[in-house]
């Protein structure tokens, strides 16, 4: 109980962090905001202070901020949509970028306590592969297959390659490492769980300095977003199934999980799911922020606005759409989770 209970103020925080980006460039920008909600549905708690209004609402399932004129028709020289383009773009690309920045932070502090993979072998598991095969910690994997390998997360990637669509299940993979300042050829057959080659090995940790620590943290950010294009490229071909998804369910119930895995295991999915909630708010569907920071940049290459109607329509469109994948995905976590 108290892991969920964790995993829920995370998810709260996360949805904070996003929309006080949003709510720290409107002010900055001179956007009328109205009110900065935590939570959705009936207040439990508000106070007005100046023009906004900050709630504390009752289902942690979300938060906003609300600015004046930003999907509706407003008068107000102040609302969003009489804001220049440039304002708006900035204000609506603050919020994914804050959860970008957090999870960066998050990353170095994680690093800089417990240190970076190298490409070099920390142990072994039971019954590993590699180890059988001769392999000794400290050797360095330099090569698998064709593949030069520089960073340990490439062991995995250049296995996959080799096994690429069940060929060469059978045969041996090669694998050279610098043991000594010797290149030491191996030759070995991984095991195979759920059709993924494993050698059986763990990275040696590499202690690095602080200002490093800030630039592998926002590297790891970066390698996240490009694992989550790879996702999304797979859900688009069919290489993986609609199952993959998780609701807000699923990401509280693996947050709880990872509460009573250690500390650094749920700040990393705590980053993780930052760099998911950033990405995901641009992708340009309407109801999302991509859609406005579209309209936005529209808007300043082309001189024209948009048809605010067309646009208020597509939101609304969009925001079912969403609410319905949103339930159908909540759904299936539910029923998992059941079973």
């Amino acid at each position: 109980m108290s892991s969920v209970l964790i995993a829920i103020l995370m998810f709260l925080f996360l949805i904070l962090i996003h929309e006080f980006g949003h709510f720290i460039i409107a002010k900055k920008s001179g956007i009328k905001v109205n009110e900065f909600a935590i939570g959705m549905g009936p207040r439990l708690y508000s106070k007005t202070k100046g023009e906004t209004t900050y709630s504390l609402n009752l289902l942690p399932i979300g938060g906003y901020c609300a600015m004046e004129g930003e999907d509706d028709d407003s008068n107000d020289p102040r609302s969003f949509n009489n804001s220049p383009a440039k304002s708006r773009f900035f204000t609506i690309l603050a919020g994914p970028l804050t959860n970008f920045i957090f999870a960066g932070i998050i990353f170095a502090i994680i690093i800089g306590n417990i240190g970076t993979s190298t490409n070099k072998v920390g142990g072994f598991l039971e019954s590993s592969p590699a180890q059988s095969a001769g392999m000794k910690e400290d050797d360095r994997i330099v090569k698998i297959g064709q593949i030069e390998i520089k960073q340990f997360e490439e062991v995995s990637m250049a296995l996959g390659e080799f096994y690429k669509d069940g060929k060469n299940k059978d045969q041996e993979v090669p694998i050279s490492v610098l043991r000594d300042d010797k290149e030491i050829d191996f030759k070995i057959k991984p095991d195979f769980e759920e059709n993924r080659p494993v050698l059986g090995v763990y990275s040696k940790l590499e202690k690095v300095g602080f200002f490093k620590s800030i630039g592998l943290g926002f590297s790891e950010v970066w390698k996240n977003i490009k694992g989550i294009v790879k996702v999304f490229g797979a859900l688009f071909s069919g290489a993986i199934g609609f199952s993959a998804l998780s609701g807000p369910v699923g990401v509280v119930k693996e947050l709880g999980n990872q509460a009573s895995q250690g500390i650094f295991n749920l700040l990393y999915f705590f980053a993780y799911i930052s760099v998911n909630l950033g990405f995901f708010n641009l992708i340009p569907i309407p109801a999302l922020d991509g859609s406005k920071i579209l309209t936005s940049v529209y808007e300043m290459i082309s001189k024209k606005p948009v048809n605010k109607k067309i646009e208020q329509r597509a939101t609304v469109v969009g925001f079912v759409l969403l609410l319905g994948l949103i339930l159908v995905v909540t759904i299936k976590d539910i029923v998992t989770l059941i079973l």
